[in-house]
Protein backbone atom coordinates (compact mmCIF):
# COMPACT_ATOMS: atom_id res chain seq x y z
CA UNK A 1 0.00 0.00 0.00
CA UNK A 2 1.12 3.56 -0.96
CA UNK A 3 1.97 5.76 2.29
CA UNK A 4 0.96 8.68 1.79
CA UNK A 5 2.18 10.54 4.47
CA UNK A 6 5.48 9.68 2.18
CA UNK A 7 3.66 11.93 -0.49
CA UNK A 8 2.39 14.60 1.18
CA UNK A 9 4.68 15.35 3.35
CA UNK A 10 7.61 15.96 0.98
CA UNK A 11 4.79 17.36 -1.50
CA UNK A 12 4.25 20.31 1.00
CA UNK A 13 7.64 20.70 1.71
CA UNK A 14 8.82 21.11 -2.11
CA UNK A 15 5.67 23.41 -2.35
CA UNK A 16 6.93 25.92 0.56
CA UNK A 17 10.54 25.89 -0.58
CA UNK A 18 9.53 26.41 -4.15
CA UNK A 19 7.15 29.02 -3.08
CA UNK A 20 10.41 30.73 -1.00
CA UNK A 21 12.26 30.69 -3.92
CA UNK A 22 9.38 32.02 -5.92
CA UNK A 23 9.13 34.96 -3.78
CA UNK A 24 13.29 35.19 -3.94
CA UNK A 25 12.87 35.52 -7.40
CA UNK A 26 9.86 38.15 -7.49
CA UNK A 27 11.80 40.17 -5.04
CA UNK A 28 14.90 40.13 -7.28
CA UNK A 29 12.98 40.79 -10.05
CA UNK A 30 11.16 43.62 -8.54
CA UNK A 31 13.74 45.40 -7.13
CA UNK A 32 14.00 49.12 -5.76
CA UNK A 33 13.00 52.20 -8.11
CA UNK A 34 15.93 52.96 -10.13
CA UNK A 35 16.51 54.51 -13.46
CA UNK A 36 19.17 54.01 -16.36
CA UNK A 37 20.74 56.83 -17.53
CA UNK A 38 22.68 57.04 -21.34
CA UNK A 39 24.38 60.09 -21.17
CA UNK A 40 26.50 59.93 -24.62
CA UNK A 41 26.67 56.02 -24.12
CA UNK A 42 27.88 56.17 -21.21
CA UNK A 43 25.15 54.56 -19.47
CA UNK A 44 24.69 54.88 -15.15
CA UNK A 45 21.81 53.44 -12.81
CA UNK A 46 20.06 55.94 -10.42
CA UNK A 47 19.16 54.48 -7.04
CA UNK A 48 18.15 55.36 -3.60
CA UNK A 49 18.82 59.26 -2.99
CA UNK A 50 20.32 59.38 -6.74
CA UNK A 51 16.69 58.09 -8.00
CA UNK A 52 15.10 60.75 -5.86
CA UNK A 53 16.95 63.54 -7.42
CA UNK A 54 16.07 62.38 -10.65
CA UNK A 55 12.21 62.36 -10.01
CA UNK A 56 12.90 65.85 -8.40
CA UNK A 57 14.88 67.09 -11.62
CA UNK A 58 12.09 65.80 -14.07
CA UNK A 59 9.60 67.96 -12.18
CA UNK A 60 11.91 70.98 -12.41
CA UNK A 61 12.02 69.87 -16.24
CA UNK A 62 8.24 70.16 -16.53
CA UNK A 63 8.52 73.38 -14.70
CA UNK A 64 11.02 74.98 -17.20
CA UNK A 65 9.24 74.18 -20.60
CA UNK A 66 6.10 75.94 -19.00
CA UNK A 67 8.05 78.83 -18.38
CA UNK A 68 10.27 79.42 -21.76
CA UNK A 69 7.01 78.21 -23.32
CA UNK A 70 5.20 81.32 -21.47
CA UNK A 71 7.83 83.07 -22.70
CA UNK A 72 8.12 82.60 -26.16
CA UNK A 73 3.90 83.16 -26.14
CA UNK A 74 4.84 87.26 -25.30
CA UNK A 75 1.39 88.74 -25.21
CA UNK A 76 -0.15 87.65 -21.74
CA UNK A 77 -3.47 88.46 -23.49
CA UNK A 78 -2.56 85.99 -26.03
CA UNK A 79 -5.09 82.82 -25.89
CA UNK A 80 -3.35 79.70 -25.52
CA UNK A 81 -4.67 76.31 -26.89
CA UNK A 82 -4.48 73.43 -24.09
CA UNK A 83 -4.43 69.29 -23.20
CA UNK A 84 -5.02 68.32 -19.75
CA UNK A 85 -5.60 64.77 -18.96
CA UNK A 86 -6.13 62.99 -15.49
CA UNK A 87 -8.94 61.25 -13.28
CA UNK A 88 -11.94 62.64 -13.49
CA UNK A 89 -11.92 64.28 -9.82
CA UNK A 90 -8.36 65.77 -11.15
CA UNK A 91 -9.61 66.96 -14.25
CA UNK A 92 -13.10 68.50 -13.01
CA UNK A 93 -10.93 70.48 -10.01
CA UNK A 94 -8.39 71.83 -12.27
CA UNK A 95 -10.84 73.00 -14.53
CA UNK A 96 -13.15 74.48 -11.81
CA UNK A 97 -9.91 76.39 -10.33
CA UNK A 98 -8.46 77.81 -13.14
CA UNK A 99 -10.14 80.41 -16.31
CA UNK A 100 -10.55 77.89 -19.30
CA UNK A 101 -12.48 78.06 -22.28
CA UNK A 102 -13.17 74.01 -22.85
CA UNK A 103 -13.55 73.06 -26.43
CA UNK A 104 -13.19 69.10 -26.55
CA UNK A 105 -13.88 66.83 -23.22
CA UNK A 106 -13.97 63.04 -22.92
CA UNK A 107 -14.00 60.58 -20.67
CA UNK A 108 -12.82 57.53 -21.62
CA UNK A 109 -14.69 54.27 -20.92
CA UNK A 110 -15.14 53.53 -17.36
CA UNK A 111 -17.06 50.07 -17.42
CA UNK A 112 -14.07 49.67 -15.46
CA UNK A 113 -13.44 50.21 -12.04
CA UNK A 114 -9.72 50.42 -12.98
CA UNK A 115 -10.14 53.09 -15.79
CA UNK A 116 -10.03 56.68 -14.59
CA UNK A 117 -9.49 58.93 -17.32
CA UNK A 118 -10.70 62.40 -18.91
CA UNK A 119 -8.92 64.42 -21.50
CA UNK A 120 -9.98 68.08 -22.45
CA UNK A 121 -8.86 70.84 -25.00
CA UNK A 122 -9.29 74.22 -24.28
CA UNK A 123 -7.95 77.80 -24.47
CA UNK A 124 -6.43 79.72 -21.84
CA UNK A 125 -5.12 83.52 -21.34
CA UNK A 126 -1.31 83.21 -21.37
CA UNK A 127 -1.46 85.68 -17.83
CA UNK A 128 -3.72 83.04 -16.78
CA UNK A 129 -1.23 80.40 -17.94
CA UNK A 130 1.52 82.12 -16.02
CA UNK A 131 -0.04 82.22 -12.85
CA UNK A 132 -1.42 78.54 -12.74
CA UNK A 133 2.29 77.59 -13.48
CA UNK A 134 3.69 80.16 -10.99
CA UNK A 135 1.53 78.09 -8.15
CA UNK A 136 3.17 75.28 -8.91
CA UNK A 137 6.42 76.64 -7.61
CA UNK A 138 5.05 77.91 -4.60
CA UNK A 139 2.77 74.84 -3.93
CA UNK A 140 5.68 72.07 -4.58
CA UNK A 141 3.44 69.24 -3.68
CA UNK A 142 3.51 65.77 -5.52
CA UNK A 143 0.33 65.82 -6.27
CA UNK A 144 0.02 69.03 -7.23
CA UNK A 145 3.03 69.37 -9.23
CA UNK A 146 1.94 66.40 -10.87
CA UNK A 147 -1.23 67.22 -11.99
CA UNK A 148 -0.67 70.89 -13.05
CA UNK A 149 2.76 70.25 -14.89
CA UNK A 150 2.81 66.55 -16.36
CA UNK A 151 -0.85 66.42 -17.16
CA UNK A 152 -0.82 69.85 -18.78
CA UNK A 153 0.34 70.08 -22.63
CA UNK A 154 0.80 73.43 -24.50
CA UNK A 155 -0.77 72.84 -28.11
CA UNK A 156 1.44 73.81 -31.02
CA UNK A 157 0.18 77.79 -31.62
CA UNK A 158 1.24 80.66 -34.10
CA UNK A 159 2.62 82.69 -31.04
CA UNK A 160 5.00 80.29 -30.75
CA UNK A 161 7.69 79.60 -34.27
CA UNK A 162 9.40 76.70 -35.24
CA UNK A 163 12.78 78.49 -34.44
CA UNK A 164 11.44 79.08 -30.52
CA UNK A 165 10.68 75.50 -30.54
CA UNK A 166 13.48 74.53 -31.52
CA UNK A 167 15.50 76.89 -29.33
CA UNK A 168 13.02 76.03 -26.34
CA UNK A 169 13.69 72.03 -27.05
CA UNK A 170 17.68 72.73 -26.76
CA UNK A 171 17.48 74.67 -23.52
CA UNK A 172 16.03 71.77 -21.57
CA UNK A 173 18.14 68.99 -22.86
CA UNK A 174 20.91 71.67 -21.76
CA UNK A 175 18.98 71.47 -18.51
CA UNK A 176 18.57 67.94 -17.82
CA UNK A 177 22.00 67.31 -18.55
CA UNK A 178 23.14 69.95 -15.78
CA UNK A 179 20.83 68.20 -13.41
CA UNK A 180 22.16 64.71 -14.27
CA UNK A 181 25.69 65.53 -13.76
CA UNK A 182 24.88 66.68 -10.94
CA UNK A 183 23.22 63.84 -9.85
CA UNK A 184 26.43 61.76 -10.75
CA UNK A 185 29.09 64.55 -9.07
CA UNK A 186 27.10 63.72 -5.66
CA UNK A 187 27.74 59.89 -6.73
CA UNK A 188 24.70 59.04 -4.36
CA UNK A 189 23.16 55.99 -5.17
CA UNK A 190 24.79 56.16 -8.93
CA UNK A 191 26.74 53.10 -10.53
CA UNK A 192 28.08 52.34 -13.85
CA UNK A 193 25.28 50.17 -16.05
CA UNK A 194 24.80 48.90 -19.50
CA UNK A 195 22.67 50.82 -21.45
CA UNK A 196 18.82 49.98 -21.55
CA UNK A 197 17.24 53.01 -21.63
CA UNK A 198 16.18 54.24 -25.21
CA UNK A 199 16.43 57.95 -24.39
CA UNK A 200 20.09 59.06 -25.15
CA UNK A 201 21.10 62.65 -24.00
CA UNK A 202 24.42 64.02 -25.92
CA UNK A 203 26.36 66.04 -24.09
CA UNK A 204 27.10 69.00 -25.46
Amino acid sequence: MINLKKIVIPGIVIGLVGGTIMFVLAFSYYPEKHVNINLSGNCHEFLGNAYADYKILELEKEKEIKKLQIQALGDPKNIVPITFSGSDNDTNEFIDTNNINITYKKSLDNSSTIIDKTIFKGTIINEDLQKLVDGSFSNNTESFSKTVLSSLGIQSNPHITSEESLQISKNINQFIQNGIKKIMDNNDGVKKAECRSKIVYEDL
